[in-house]
């Protein structure tokens, strides 16, 4: 049997005093959404289609049998030899065994070319011994029309094989004008009606190719995106630990770089300044290593309030530096969940360790503000300012990030000789 050609077939600071203009700021960008329900589908799709298949191929058996049937019944009645019973038994059994498996696994089309040439064979003898089973080379027939393609190839193998099967009509009792007559419009009956019941089925199979075709597209498309989808998250992951390390143990060594550096300069003049020095080194040691630990316990704020961590935060870059500094808590306190809290945090810790490393100011205030809808953050000193508030470096895109990713907006403000300020607008979850 031939197959048929498929080719052609066919996802609070807002009162407090401010300079400069504003540097840097930008809306939050939505998260991509995961598209992981379309596996389902596609699974459930593929079963379907299988199933429908599988219907098809059923009723394809029943008519087929059906067609037998009719046979043995006229054998039965006309009193024929036995020899036609298991003749009509073997094409049942051909069918079975060879035509009906293929039609369900579309494999290797060899044996379908088997079951052609045997129920070819056994169909041309019973025609012969009986002329009134001539209707079973249009069953016959059926079993090449369907998957011919319907290509001149195809079309002049069934007409051959309408021609051939229905013979025994014109030679049986001697050619003569009457039977080659008869055997004409037999052969020329059974192929247009074949031809007919083949654009019927082969549409119907090529649809099921074409149907299967896209099924395992869309499925090496998922896998592409599960892909793309893996190796997001793990970009993103290393993101977000290089923006904890960043803004959590890196600051704490460059705090201690500092302390000790300052300790070594008063080391032989100034006992009692450099002995506090390095005791608030260690304190500052012993509180880095706590938010190590914080971070690999999947704790980022160390158990401490919002608050809390902006106080401890303030002052310990105030005791370093020796500089005033103060936290202030406005509106009426609420309940925060853990990423608006480290968020905040995180945008402070940043702010404080930019102040240290470059503001040389005289004092810095931080401002919390709970509003209506959102959490307000401002961290201000009196430093040199900057000429433009840089958008490029680590730290600044740090913090834009992670305000942005959860909704929420940037702005930063300086100017030379007028102290920076950094506020961070995070929406409630």
């Amino acid at each position: 049997m031939i197959e048929p050609d498929t080719s052609d077939g066919p996802a609070g600071p807002s009162d407090a005093p401010a300079s400069g203009t504003p540097a840097c700021s930008g809306p939050a960008e939505k998260p991509a959404a995961g598209a992981s329900a379309v596996s389902d589908t596609i699974a459930q799709d593929a079963r379907d289609s299988f199933e429908s298949w599988k219907r098809i191929a059923r009723w394809w058996a029943i008519g087929w049998h059906f067609g037998l049937a009719v046979g043995v019944l006229l054998v039965a009645i006309e009193h024929k030899p036995v020899w036609l019973y298991f003749a009509l038994a073997g094409m049942s059994a051909s069918y079975l065994l060879l035509q009906h498996r293929w039609l369900l696994d579309r494999g290797s089309p060899r044996a379908v070319y088997y079951h052609l040439a045997i129920v070819c064979t056994l169909c041309f003898a019973l025609v012969w011994a009986d002329i009134s089973l001539v209707f079973l080379a249009s069953v016959v027939l059926s079993q090449f029309s369907p998957l011919t393609g319907f290509r001149t190839r195809g079309i002049l193998l069934l007409a051959v094989a309408s021609a051939v099967l229905t013979l025994p009509i014109a030679l049986r009792d001697g050619l003569t004008g009457g039977s080659a007559a008869a055997w004409g419009l037999t052969a020329g009956a059974a192929l247009f009606f074949n031809l007919f019941i083949g654009v019927f089925f082969g549409e119907m199979l090529n649809d099921h190719d074409r149907r299967g075709a896209l099924i395992r597209e869309l499925e090496a498309t998922r896998a592409e995106l599960e892909r793309a989808h893996h190796e997001a998250g793990v970009r993103e992951e290393r993101e977000r630990l290089a923006r904890e390390i960043h803004d959590t143990l890196a600051q704490g060594f460059t705090s201690l770089l500092m302390l000790i550096q300052a300790a070594e300069a008063t080391l032989d003049t100034d006992p009692a300044t450099t002995r506090e020095r390095l005791d608030l080194a260690a304190r500052s040691a012993r509180e880095n290593l706590a938010e190590a630990r914080a971070l690999i316990g999947g704790d980022p704020t160390a158990g401490l309030p919002l608050d809390a961590a902006l106080r401890r935060a303030a002052a310990r870059i105030g005791e370093e530096l020796g500089m005033t500094t103060a936290v202030d808590i406005g509106g009426t306190p609420r309940t925060l969940t853990a990423t608006v809290q480290v968020v905040t945090l995180r945008v402070a810790q940043e702010a404080l360790a930019n102040i240290r490393k470059h503001a040389q100011a005289a004092s810095a205030t931080v401002w919390l503000t709970y509003g209506a809808d959102r959490l307000t953050l401002a961290v201000e000193d009196d430093g040199v300012g900057m000429p433009a508030a840089p958008c490029d470096g680590f730290g600044m895109r740090s913090m834009r990030e992670r305000v942005e990713q959860v909704g929420g907006e940037l702005t930063i403000t300086s100017a030379p000789g007028a102290g920076t300020r950094v506020e961070a607008e995070v929406p409630y979850e």
